[in-house]
């Protein structure tokens, strides 16, 4: 009978020794799983917040561009007023001005006399004087209301040299008794509307909104 050494060393062969072979356990395969898809949502949540700073910067740009686009073409519509009296004779005219950089189009005018509306030329002439004035004799008028006006043009909506016509519509314009709104847009749809309550020394800057509607109080010239 052949005697075992209990102090001999394992034979490598046997099932003890490949017991002991190293090998990843299935926790240590979940612990990798884990960081690699930790990792993976890092880089996720970073391209996200990259890309969000980068739509952010483009959208910030794109509003640069378009206000530089529309404050280069931006209109500015003044309403001037001319007029003289003496001893012989009078006159008085209105006109519109674009002294801006763009191009102007005129979207609608209103004008009151004394609260109520008033349509037309020669119906300012009946408020004024009583009776209708004969146009192209008395009073020259354009159409002001619905045009372009090209930037440095000029219209003038109404004039007369007719003396007594020249000095009641001065008389009403300085009292305050007429009133003027008018509003004009940009090529980009930005627009603005004047109106004058008080007499011109004291008229405001324009509003940016949209054209107020007139309805039938709409000026027609």
């Amino acid at each position: 009978m052949t005697g075992i050494d209990p102090g001999a060393p394992a034979d490598p062969e046997t099932p003890e020794a490949e017991d002991a072979d190293p090998s990843p356990s299935i926790a240590d395969i979940q612990r990798s799983f884990l960081r690699l898809t930790a990792l993976q949502t890092l880089l996720s949540l970073a391209g996200v917040f990259t890309g969000a700073v980068a739509l952010y910067a483009a959208l910030n740009e794109s509003q640069a561009v378009r206000q530089q686009s529309a404050a280069s073409v931006w209109p500015y519509v003044q309403f001037m007023i001319e007029d003289r009296s003496d001893a012989d004779s009078a006159h008085f005219s209105l006109s519109f001005d674009n002294v801006g950089v763009g191009p102007a189009r005129m979207r609608g005018m209103q004008l009151i006399h004394r609260g109520e509306a008033v349509i037309s030329w020669e119906a300012m002439t009946v408020a004024l004087l009583g009776e209708a004035a004969e146009l192209g004799s008395d009073y020259g008028q354009s159409s002001a209301s619905r045009r372009v006006l090209a930037p440095g043009d000029s219209v003038t909506a109404f004039n007369t040299d007719r003396r007594d016509l020249a000095l009641a519509i001065q008389r009403a314009v300085y009292r305050g008794d007429v009133a003027l709104s008018y509003c004009y847009c940009s090529i980009f749809d930005q627009c603005w509307t004047v109106a004058t309550p008080e007499p011109p020394a004291a008229a405001k800057e324009p509003e940016e909104g949209n054209c107020p509607e007139f309805g039938d109080d709409a000026f027609i010239d």
